[in-house]
């Protein structure tokens, strides 16, 4: 409908956001997990009330990430109170963009296993070329597409 109303004027193309490519409706769990976070949230913002600037600066707690750890909502902070050892250094990989360590590598055997997939060494140390598993998935620009 754009480009029929541009007559020519100017280009029009249609992009997906990258998030929506990611899986289309939200269910009731993911609906529920959003209202947490975002209670929680407002309840960190609140917290800061009424500190000077200086102190909240100074906070390591007043830059961090929010998650869920087993069934808790939690934050983690980006950096500790020297500027470093936060999550953005102990607990990210930034190449692949996930955590470095996930909940279910104790569970690798028994997943390699139903899975079918061959013997690997089972030591608690996620082992994998770097064309399978997670390594071949190039970080995605959601803002560039090709066709």
């Amino acid at each position: 409908m754009i480009k029929e109303e541009a007559r020519g004027r100017f280009e029009s193309r249609a992009a997906v956001p990258g998030h929506f490519q990611q899986g289309g409706k939200p269910s009731p769990m993911d609906r529920v997990r959003a209202l947490r976070m975002a209670l929680k949230c407002i309840q960190h913002m609140e917290s800061f009330f009424g500190r000077s600037g200086e102190s909240i600066a100074a906070d390591p707690m007043s830059s961090v990430v929010i998650g869920i750890k087993g069934s808790e909502v939690v934050f983690g902070p980006m950096a500790g109170a020297d500027g470093r050892g936060g999550l953005e250094e102990t607990d990210t990989d930034w190449v692949h963009r996930r955590p470095k360590s996930d909940f279910w590598m104790g569970l690798k055997e028994l997943v390699d296993t139903l899975s079918g997939r061959p013997g690997e060494d089972h030591d608690g140390v996620l082992r994998m070329a770097e064309d399978e598993g997670w390594g071949a998935y190039a970080p995605m620009d959601p803002c560039h597409f090709t066709e």
